[in-house]
C-alpha cells in the first residue's frame, strides 16, 4: 500500500524517474558534440598521467592503461578508483618513444587473466656497445605476459614470451592486440634503422603473429618465423575488425597511412612511402610486390590508437575505425565499404580541444575512452606546431558517452561541437625555404637546427654542411653510421630525399641550413643534379 501511494505521490509532484540513471561523480563535463540524431557528452575522468601510452576496456568491466615509466594502471570507471596493479622497473623511458608500450588483455579474461605488455630495457648484460658516456648502450625490449590476482589486485607470475628485440630511443611501436582465431598480433616499428623493415630476419618493423604461449603458429606465412607482414615504419595503431586487421603508421614527413594487414605482405618501407607514385618507388614496385595503404595523409597528422566501432549506442559511428592523432589534435572516423577493404568517408572531431590524443577503446556498452598526451616530449620540443593545449592537470582519460533526453537542462551550458569538416593546418606560414626545412628537417634537428643532445646532431658546426658534396650526398641518399660533431659522437640513421625533392627544392633547402649556419657559399641545381645521377636506385 504505501509503494502505491508513494508512486502515486513521485507522479504528482514529477520526481525522478528511476531509470534517469545518474553519471558517476567523477565525470567532469567539458562539452557536447551533436551527430545527427545523437548527443554526445564529453567528461574528464582522470587527469595529471604521466605520459600514458595505452588504454583499453577489461572483461572485468574495468579500464586498464599504461604509463611509459613503468605502471600498469587499473580504474573502476564508476568510482574513479586507480591502482598501480604493477611497476615494472626495469622499464627504459628516456629519449623519444620507448617505456612502457603496446598492452592487451586475454580476450576471456575473468576465466584466463593474462595481460600483455611490450616495454623497452636496457641490457646490461652486454657489453659490446658503450654511449659516449661509456655505459651500456644495447636496446632491447620484450613482450612479457602476467596474471592478475583479483584477490591481490596486482600482476603475478611475468613471463618474457618474446624476449630480446632489438629496440631503440625511437621507433619502438608498438601495438598489441588478440585476433579472434586467439593469435597475439604484435606491431613494431623499425627501432630507428629502416633496414629492419625489409629483412626477413630481424623483429622491427614488422606486424608480428604469436601464440599466447609465446610459440610461432604453425599456420604462419613463413615457418618457424614470428613475421606475419613487413616494411612497417613506425606502427602506432592494430585492431582486427569483422576478421581484417588494420595498423595506423607514421610516415616521415608525408605519408602517414592506414593499412590493412594481410599475410605476408610488404609495405614498401623505407623505398615506399604511401603509394607507389614517384619514379623510385615504382621501381622498387615493379621488383617487390608492395601493398599500398587505404589511406594516407600528407602533411602527416601523427596517427596513434586505432579501434573499431560497430556498437549500437551511437548509430551514426557504426562501421567505422575510430582514429586518435598526435599532431592533429583529433578523433578521426573513418567508415568503412562493405568488405572492409576500402575508406569511403571520414569525419573529424574534437580538434585542439584536449591537445594531443595518444589511444582509445570502448567500452561494454558503448562509451569511449581516451587518452591524451601533452605531457610527453613533443610538445616542449615543437612548441611552434601546437596551440590551445591544455597547460595543467595533463594527462588526462576522456570519456564520450550519450546524453540523454532527461540531461540537457543539466547541461545546456556546455559549448556544441559538430564535426570538422576540414584538418587543421600543421605548420605556421612562412617562406617557401622555411617551409622546406620546418617539413622535412625540423623533425630531428629542431627548429633551429640545434639538434638533441646525445640524439641528433646539431647542423651549426657540423663537417657534413660544411662541405658541399657531402651535404649534398647526405640530403639526397641518407646517412647512417657514427659521426661526431661539436665533440659528441651520433650514431643513427638520416633518411634520404632523392624520391621527395626536387632538384630545386634539395638547392632551395641546404642553401637555406648553410645559410643559417653561417655558409655564404651557395650550391647550383646543376650540383644537386650531377650528384643525383652518380648514384643508381
Amino acid at each position: 500500500m504505501n509503494k502505491i501511494l508513494l508512486l502515486i505521490f513521485c507522479s504528482i509532484l514529477g520526481c525522478e524517474s528511476s531509470k534517469h540513471e545518474k553519471r558517476p561523480l567523477i565525470e567532469k563535463p567539458k562539452l557536447i558534440i551533436k551527430l545527427d540524431n545523437t548527443q554526445l557528452l564529453v567528461s574528464e575522468v582522470m587527469r595529471d598521467l604521466d605520459e600514458p601510452w595505452e588504454i583499453t576496456w577489461g572483461q572485468d568491466e574495468h579500464l586498464w592503461f599504461t604509463e611509459k615509466k613503468g605502471n600498469i594502471m587499473r580504474m573502476n570507471p564508476i568510482t574513479g578508483v586507480v591502482k598501480t596493479v604493477l611497476h615494472i622497473k626495469e622499464v627504459y623511458s628516456e629519449g623519444l618513444t620507448p617505456g612502457l608500450l603496446g598492452m592487451v588483455l586475454h580476450p576471456n579474461f575473468k576465466n584466463t587473466p593474462h595481460v600483455f605488455v611490450h616495454y623497452t630495457y636496457i641490457d646490461s648484460t652486454d657489453t659490446s656497445l658503450l654511449d659516449f658516456r661509456g655505459n651500456t648502450n644495447i636496446y632491447r625490449s620484450t613482450v612479457m605476459r602476467y596474471e592478475y590476482s583479483f584477490q591481490k589486485d596486482t600482476l603475478i607470475n611475468p613471463e618474457s614470451i618474446l624476449p630480446n628485440i632489438p629496440g631503440y630511443r625511437a621507433h619502438n611501436g608498438s601495438r598489441l592486440t588478440i585476433s579472434s582465431d586467439n593469435k597475439l598480433l604484435f606491431a613494431l616499428g623499425d627501432s630507428m634503422d629502416f633496414k629492419n623493415a625489409q629483412s626477413t630476419s630481424t623483429l622491427p618493423g614488422k606486424v608480428l603473429r604469436i601464440n599466447l604461449d609465446g610459440s610461432i603458429p604453425e599456420d604462419n606465412p613463413i615457418p618457424e618465423s614470428y613475421l606475419y607482414s613487413m616494411g612497417h615504419r613506425n606502427p602506432q595503431g592494430l585492431v582486427e575488425a569483422n576478421g581484417r586487421i588494420y595498423a595506423s603508421e607514421h610516415g616521415p614527413d608525408n605519408d602517414d597511412e592506414i593499412n590493412l594487414i594481410k599475410p605476408m605482405s610488404n609495405y614498401g618501407w623505407p623505398f615506399v612511402e604511401g603509394f607507389c607514385d614517384t619514379d623510385n618507388e615504382k621501381v622498387f614496385c615493379d621488383s617487390i610486390t608492395v601493398t599500398e595503404p587505404i589511406y594516407t595523409w600528407t602533411p602527416t597528422i601523427a596517427p596513434a590508437g586505432l579501434d573499431y566501432y560497430n556498437h549500437k549506442a551511437i548509430p551514426e559511428w557504426k562501421n567505422h575505425l575510430m582514429l586518435t592523432t598526435l599532431k592533429g589534435c583529433a578523433l578521426w572516423f573513418l567508415k568503412l565499404n562493405e568488405a572492409g577493404d576500402k575508406i569511403v568517408n571520414k569525419k573529424i572531431y574534437l580538434q585542439k580541444q584536449f591537445g594531443r590524443l595518444r589511444d582509445l577503446c570502448v567500452s561494454s556498452n558503448g562509451d569511449i575512452y581516451l587518452i591524451t598526451s601533452n605531457s610527453d616530449w613533443h610538445i616542449p620540443r615543437y612548441k611552434w606546431m601546437y596551440d590551445n593545449v591544455p597547460e595543467d592537470g595533463n594527462d588526462r582519460i576522456l570519456k564520450i558517452s550519450v546524453l540523454k533526453d532527461y540531461e540537457w537542462e543539466k547541461y545546456a551550458h556546455l559549448t556544441v561541437f559538430t564535426e570538422d569538416k576540414i584538418p587543421t593546418k600543421m605548420h605556421v606560414q612562412s617562406s617557401p625555404e622555411k617551409i622546406l626545412y620546418l617539413n622535412y628537417c625540423a623533425s630531428c634537428h629542431m627548429k633551429r637546427g640545434e639538434g638533441i643532445p646525445n640524439f641528433v646532431p646539431p647542423l651549426t658546426n657540423s663537417k657534413t654542411v660544411a662541405n658541399k658534396k657531402k651535404f649534398i650526398e647526405t640530403v639526397l641518399f641518407g646517412m647512417s653510421g657514427e659521426i661526431e660533431v661539436q665533440g659528441v659522437k651520433y650514431n643513427d640513421v638520416m633518411p634520404g630525399f632523392a624520391d621527395r625533392l626536387t632538384n630545386e627544392e634539395i638547392k632551395t633547402l641546404i642553401n637555406f641550413i648553410r645559410q643559417v649556419t653561417g655558409h655564404k657559399d651557395s650550391i647550383t641545381i646543376s650540383d644537386v643534379d650531377k650528384i643525383r645521377k652518380s648514384r643508381s636506385f
